[in-house]
Protein backbone atom coordinates (compact mmCIF):
# COMPACT_ATOMS: atom_id res chain seq x y z
CA UNK A 1 0.00 0.00 0.00
CA UNK A 2 1.33 3.45 -0.75
CA UNK A 3 1.76 6.08 1.89
CA UNK A 4 1.12 9.66 1.08
CA UNK A 5 4.23 11.85 2.37
CA UNK A 6 5.39 15.20 2.81
CA UNK A 7 9.42 15.34 3.06
CA UNK A 8 11.21 18.12 4.08
CA UNK A 9 15.01 18.97 3.38
CA UNK A 10 16.88 21.26 5.68
CA UNK A 11 19.77 22.84 4.61
CA UNK A 12 22.65 22.82 7.19
CA UNK A 13 25.81 23.91 4.98
CA UNK A 14 25.98 25.78 2.15
CA UNK A 15 24.71 23.51 -0.61
CA UNK A 16 24.35 23.77 -4.76
CA UNK A 17 22.72 21.25 -6.90
CA UNK A 18 22.69 22.68 -9.75
CA UNK A 19 21.75 22.39 -13.62
CA UNK A 20 24.86 22.25 -15.41
CA UNK A 21 24.29 26.46 -15.88
CA UNK A 22 26.79 29.16 -14.89
CA UNK A 23 26.88 32.84 -15.23
CA UNK A 24 29.11 33.66 -17.37
CA UNK A 25 31.74 37.63 -16.04
CA UNK A 26 29.82 39.35 -19.01
CA UNK A 27 26.27 38.43 -17.81
CA UNK A 28 26.68 40.21 -14.38
CA UNK A 29 28.61 42.38 -12.66
CA UNK A 30 29.35 42.40 -8.87
CA UNK A 31 28.37 45.85 -7.29
CA UNK A 32 27.34 46.63 -3.60
CA UNK A 33 28.57 43.21 -1.96
CA UNK A 34 26.18 41.36 -4.39
CA UNK A 35 26.16 39.67 -8.01
CA UNK A 36 23.65 41.73 -9.86
CA UNK A 37 22.69 39.24 -13.29
CA UNK A 38 21.72 41.35 -16.36
CA UNK A 39 18.82 40.98 -18.20
CA UNK A 40 20.39 41.32 -21.37
CA UNK A 41 17.16 40.77 -23.29
CA UNK A 42 15.90 44.07 -21.94
CA UNK A 43 19.39 45.79 -22.07
CA UNK A 44 19.24 44.96 -25.85
CA UNK A 45 15.46 46.52 -26.38
CA UNK A 46 16.50 49.47 -24.29
CA UNK A 47 19.78 50.19 -26.26
CA UNK A 48 18.03 49.12 -29.48
CA UNK A 49 18.38 52.34 -32.38
CA UNK A 50 20.49 53.71 -29.80
CA UNK A 51 24.37 54.98 -30.47
CA UNK A 52 25.28 52.57 -27.07
CA UNK A 53 23.99 50.05 -28.85
CA UNK A 54 27.16 49.29 -31.27
CA UNK A 55 29.52 50.16 -28.02
CA UNK A 56 27.58 47.39 -26.01
CA UNK A 57 27.94 44.56 -28.58
CA UNK A 58 31.50 45.68 -28.89
CA UNK A 59 32.35 45.34 -25.15
CA UNK A 60 30.39 41.77 -24.89
CA UNK A 61 32.10 40.65 -28.15
CA UNK A 62 35.76 41.59 -26.82
CA UNK A 63 35.60 41.54 -23.11
CA UNK A 64 35.50 39.00 -20.57
CA UNK A 65 33.99 40.77 -17.71
CA UNK A 66 32.34 44.26 -18.43
CA UNK A 67 33.95 47.07 -17.50
CA UNK A 68 32.23 48.94 -14.20
CA UNK A 69 33.16 52.11 -15.27
CA UNK A 70 31.13 52.03 -18.67
CA UNK A 71 28.51 49.91 -18.27
CA UNK A 72 28.17 49.95 -13.94
CA UNK A 73 24.93 51.44 -14.05
CA UNK A 74 23.07 48.95 -16.02
CA UNK A 75 23.62 46.63 -13.03
CA UNK A 76 21.58 49.07 -11.18
CA UNK A 77 18.87 49.46 -13.69
CA UNK A 78 18.98 46.01 -15.42
CA UNK A 79 19.62 43.27 -12.71
CA UNK A 80 17.17 40.57 -12.90
CA UNK A 81 18.84 38.64 -10.13
CA UNK A 82 20.81 40.28 -7.19
CA UNK A 83 22.80 37.26 -5.28
CA UNK A 84 24.21 38.58 -2.11
CA UNK A 85 27.94 37.60 -1.58
CA UNK A 86 28.61 35.77 2.16
CA UNK A 87 31.14 38.42 2.79
CA UNK A 88 32.00 41.36 1.42
CA UNK A 89 35.68 40.66 1.49
CA UNK A 90 35.07 38.34 -1.25
CA UNK A 91 34.83 41.67 -4.04
CA UNK A 92 38.54 41.85 -3.57
CA UNK A 93 38.71 38.13 -4.04
CA UNK A 94 36.59 38.15 -7.22
CA UNK A 95 38.49 41.02 -8.44
CA UNK A 96 41.95 39.41 -8.43
CA UNK A 97 40.77 36.42 -9.30
CA UNK A 98 41.34 35.47 -13.21
CA UNK A 99 38.47 35.60 -15.72
CA UNK A 100 38.11 31.91 -16.14
CA UNK A 101 37.83 31.34 -12.05
CA UNK A 102 34.41 33.54 -12.25
CA UNK A 103 32.16 31.61 -13.59
CA UNK A 104 29.55 31.01 -11.53
CA UNK A 105 28.09 27.76 -11.57
CA UNK A 106 24.12 28.11 -10.23
CA UNK A 107 21.34 26.31 -8.21
CA UNK A 108 18.65 24.25 -10.12
CA UNK A 109 15.60 26.31 -11.48
CA UNK A 110 12.45 25.71 -12.92
CA UNK A 111 9.95 27.95 -14.28
CA UNK A 112 8.70 29.34 -11.18
CA UNK A 113 12.06 30.18 -9.06
CA UNK A 114 14.42 27.55 -7.47
CA UNK A 115 13.88 23.64 -6.80
CA UNK A 116 15.46 20.94 -5.14
CA UNK A 117 15.08 18.52 -7.62
CA UNK A 118 14.01 14.67 -6.44
CA UNK A 119 16.43 12.91 -7.85
CA UNK A 120 19.14 15.09 -5.52
CA UNK A 121 17.49 13.02 -2.54
CA UNK A 122 16.75 10.34 -3.75
CA UNK A 123 20.44 9.25 -5.09
CA UNK A 124 22.00 10.20 -1.65
CA UNK A 125 19.98 7.50 -0.37
CA UNK A 126 20.25 5.07 -2.39
CA UNK A 127 24.44 5.72 -1.84
CA UNK A 128 23.65 5.96 1.81
CA UNK A 129 21.59 2.96 2.50
CA UNK A 130 23.74 0.61 0.50
CA UNK A 131 26.24 1.76 1.70
CA UNK A 132 25.12 0.61 4.97
CA UNK A 133 23.30 -2.52 3.85
CA UNK A 134 25.85 -4.00 1.34
CA UNK A 135 28.56 -5.84 2.76
CA UNK A 136 31.90 -5.73 2.60
CA UNK A 137 32.78 -9.27 1.05
CA UNK A 138 29.76 -8.31 -1.64
CA UNK A 139 32.04 -4.86 -2.55
CA UNK A 140 35.25 -7.17 -2.69
CA UNK A 141 33.56 -9.13 -5.43
CA UNK A 142 31.83 -6.45 -6.87
CA UNK A 143 28.59 -8.59 -6.59
CA UNK A 144 25.66 -5.70 -6.45
CA UNK A 145 23.43 -7.46 -8.97
CA UNK A 146 20.97 -7.83 -6.07
CA UNK A 147 21.67 -4.15 -4.78
CA UNK A 148 17.94 -2.57 -6.23
CA UNK A 149 15.97 -5.27 -3.96
CA UNK A 150 17.84 -3.58 -1.02
CA UNK A 151 15.72 -0.09 -1.49
CA UNK A 152 12.47 0.27 -0.19
CA UNK A 153 9.84 1.39 -2.85
CA UNK A 154 10.04 5.90 -2.93
CA UNK A 155 8.20 8.55 -5.07
CA UNK A 156 9.34 11.51 -4.28
CA UNK A 157 8.28 14.96 -6.16
CA UNK A 158 10.73 17.96 -6.40
CA UNK A 159 10.77 20.78 -3.93
CA UNK A 160 7.96 23.55 -4.21
CA UNK A 161 10.07 26.46 -5.81
CA UNK A 162 11.81 28.64 -3.03
CA UNK A 163 12.71 32.43 -2.80
CA UNK A 164 15.61 34.00 -4.17
CA UNK A 165 16.34 35.78 -0.92
CA UNK A 166 17.64 32.49 0.60
CA UNK A 167 20.55 31.96 -1.87
CA UNK A 168 24.37 33.56 -1.24
CA UNK A 169 27.54 33.26 -3.66
CA UNK A 170 30.42 31.61 -1.91
CA UNK A 171 33.89 31.14 -2.27
CA UNK A 172 35.65 27.75 -2.45
CA UNK A 173 39.00 25.70 -2.69
CA UNK A 174 39.81 22.08 -2.92
CA UNK A 175 42.45 21.19 0.07
CA UNK A 176 45.04 18.84 0.39
CA UNK A 177 48.01 17.71 3.28
CA UNK A 178 51.53 18.90 2.01
CA UNK A 179 52.62 15.32 3.26
CA UNK A 180 51.48 12.41 4.84
CA UNK A 181 50.09 12.39 8.20
CA UNK A 182 51.40 16.21 8.49
CA UNK A 183 49.01 19.21 9.52
CA UNK A 184 49.85 21.83 6.97
CA UNK A 185 47.76 22.54 3.79
CA UNK A 186 47.85 23.24 0.47
CA UNK A 187 45.67 24.85 -1.82
CA UNK A 188 44.91 22.52 -5.11
CA UNK A 189 43.15 23.92 -8.74
CA UNK A 190 41.24 27.45 -8.83
CA UNK A 191 39.01 28.95 -6.13
CA UNK A 192 35.87 28.14 -7.43
CA UNK A 193 32.53 31.09 -6.71
CA UNK A 194 29.55 29.33 -6.47
CA UNK A 195 25.70 29.67 -5.85
CA UNK A 196 24.38 27.63 -2.72
CA UNK A 197 21.36 27.92 -0.88
CA UNK A 198 22.29 29.29 2.79
CA UNK A 199 21.97 27.24 5.74
CA UNK A 200 18.35 27.24 6.51
CA UNK A 201 17.29 27.10 3.69
CA UNK A 202 14.08 24.45 3.52
CA UNK A 203 12.71 22.49 0.75
CA UNK A 204 9.53 20.72 0.76
CA UNK A 205 7.73 18.09 -1.68
CA UNK A 206 5.39 14.81 -1.72
CA UNK A 207 5.88 11.39 -2.32
CA UNK A 208 4.73 7.93 -1.30
CA UNK A 209 6.11 5.57 0.27
CA UNK A 210 5.33 1.68 0.09
CA UNK A 211 6.24 0.91 3.34
CA UNK A 212 7.42 3.09 6.57
CA UNK A 213 10.78 4.64 6.37
CA UNK A 214 12.20 4.29 9.79
CA UNK A 215 14.56 2.22 9.97
CA UNK A 216 15.51 2.72 6.47
CA UNK A 217 16.60 6.75 7.11
CA UNK A 218 18.21 5.82 10.51
CA UNK A 219 20.27 2.94 8.54
CA UNK A 220 21.46 5.80 5.64
CA UNK A 221 21.84 8.57 8.21
CA UNK A 222 24.26 5.48 9.95
CA UNK A 223 26.55 5.55 6.69
CA UNK A 224 26.49 9.42 5.91
CA UNK A 225 27.68 9.96 9.55
CA UNK A 226 30.84 7.99 8.77
CA UNK A 227 31.52 10.46 5.98
CA UNK A 228 30.85 13.28 7.94
CA UNK A 229 32.93 11.95 10.95
CA UNK A 230 36.01 12.02 8.31
CA UNK A 231 35.61 15.49 7.47
CA UNK A 232 35.71 16.21 11.27
CA UNK A 233 39.16 14.20 11.52
CA UNK A 234 40.05 16.10 8.82
CA UNK A 235 39.51 19.10 9.91
CA UNK A 236 40.91 19.01 13.34
CA UNK A 237 44.27 17.45 11.94
CA UNK A 238 44.66 20.67 9.92
CA UNK A 239 43.27 23.06 12.94
CA UNK A 240 40.89 24.39 11.34
CA UNK A 241 38.84 25.33 14.29
CA UNK A 242 35.53 27.06 12.16
CA UNK A 243 35.72 23.93 9.87
CA UNK A 244 35.38 21.67 13.10
CA UNK A 245 32.71 24.12 14.80
CA UNK A 246 30.37 23.83 11.93
CA UNK A 247 30.58 19.78 11.45
CA UNK A 248 30.42 19.11 14.83
CA UNK A 249 26.84 21.41 14.74
CA UNK A 250 26.05 19.24 11.74
CA UNK A 251 26.74 16.17 13.81
CA UNK A 252 24.65 17.34 16.69
CA UNK A 253 21.26 16.83 14.36
CA UNK A 254 18.98 14.03 14.70
CA UNK A 255 17.23 12.82 12.26
CA UNK A 256 18.89 11.19 9.01
CA UNK A 257 22.08 13.51 7.50
CA UNK A 258 22.57 13.14 4.05
CA UNK A 259 25.58 14.68 1.58
CA UNK A 260 23.70 16.19 -1.55
CA UNK A 261 24.79 18.20 -4.66
CA UNK A 262 27.97 19.07 -5.36
CA UNK A 263 31.71 19.67 -3.50
CA UNK A 264 31.25 16.52 -1.51
CA UNK A 265 33.89 14.23 -3.37
CA UNK A 266 34.71 10.87 -3.57
CA UNK A 267 33.27 9.47 0.04
CA UNK A 268 30.21 11.48 -0.34
CA UNK A 269 29.41 9.41 -3.58
CA UNK A 270 30.36 6.15 -2.86
CA UNK A 271 29.36 3.05 -0.62
CA UNK A 272 33.06 2.25 0.21
CA UNK A 273 33.92 4.11 3.45
CA UNK A 274 35.56 2.95 6.36
CA UNK A 275 36.47 -0.69 6.34
CA UNK A 276 34.81 -0.85 3.22
CA UNK A 277 37.33 1.39 1.61
CA UNK A 278 39.93 -1.54 1.85
CA UNK A 279 37.71 -3.81 0.20
CA UNK A 280 36.88 -2.04 -2.92
CA UNK A 281 40.85 -0.88 -2.77
CA UNK A 282 41.11 -3.67 -5.75
CA UNK A 283 38.33 -2.38 -7.45
CA UNK A 284 40.00 1.15 -7.19
CA UNK A 285 42.76 0.55 -8.73
CA UNK A 286 41.94 -0.65 -11.89
CA UNK A 287 40.27 2.77 -12.51
CA UNK A 288 43.00 4.78 -13.94
CA UNK A 289 41.78 7.87 -11.91
CA UNK A 290 41.80 6.55 -8.69
CA UNK A 291 45.30 4.38 -9.37
CA UNK A 292 47.68 7.10 -8.62
CA UNK A 293 46.37 8.45 -5.76
CA UNK A 294 46.12 4.86 -3.75
CA UNK A 295 49.14 4.43 -4.73
CA UNK A 296 50.59 7.24 -2.52
CA UNK A 297 51.17 7.11 1.09
CA UNK A 298 48.61 9.82 1.77
CA UNK A 299 45.05 9.00 2.95
CA UNK A 300 42.67 8.44 0.61
CA UNK A 301 40.71 10.32 -0.79
CA UNK A 302 43.46 13.00 0.40
CA UNK A 303 41.52 16.21 -0.46
CA UNK A 304 38.73 18.19 0.53
CA UNK A 305 36.41 20.72 -0.78
CA UNK A 306 35.49 23.69 1.61
CA UNK A 307 33.82 26.85 1.28
CA UNK A 308 35.07 29.38 3.29
CA UNK A 309 32.48 31.55 5.87
CA UNK A 310 33.73 35.53 6.56
CA UNK A 311 37.01 34.78 4.98
CA UNK A 312 38.49 31.66 6.72
CA UNK A 313 37.62 27.77 5.88
CA UNK A 314 34.64 27.29 7.35
CA UNK A 315 32.26 24.71 5.79
CA UNK A 316 32.34 21.37 3.58
CA UNK A 317 28.99 22.06 1.31
CA UNK A 318 26.26 19.98 0.74
CA UNK A 319 25.12 19.03 4.36
CA UNK A 320 21.20 18.40 4.55
CA UNK A 321 18.99 16.80 7.13
CA UNK A 322 15.81 14.69 5.44
CA UNK A 323 12.32 14.66 7.70
CA UNK A 324 9.24 13.09 6.14
CA UNK A 325 5.26 13.15 7.58
CA UNK A 326 2.77 10.91 6.83
CA UNK A 327 -0.17 12.37 5.15
CA UNK A 328 -3.80 11.04 5.73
Amino acid sequence: MSIPIRWRVTVLTPTLVGDGKRLAPIDYMVWKDQVNVLDQGLIFRRLAGTPRMDGYLAELSRAKRLDFKNWGGYAQSYAVRRIPLEDPGLVSQWEAAKDEEIFIPTFHAGPLGKILPATAIKGALKTALLGARVSVDQIASARHQGARRLLPGLRLGDGSPTGEGQYKVYYSRVAAPVKSGGSDLRWKAAPTFVECAAPGTVFSGRGTLEEDWTDDLAAASGHSRQTLDRQRHFATTHRMAKLAQTLDAVAANDGCLLSIGWGGGFVSKSIATGPRLAAAKPLLETVPGYRQALATAFAFPKSQRIVNLTGEPGSVPGWVRLDYERLG
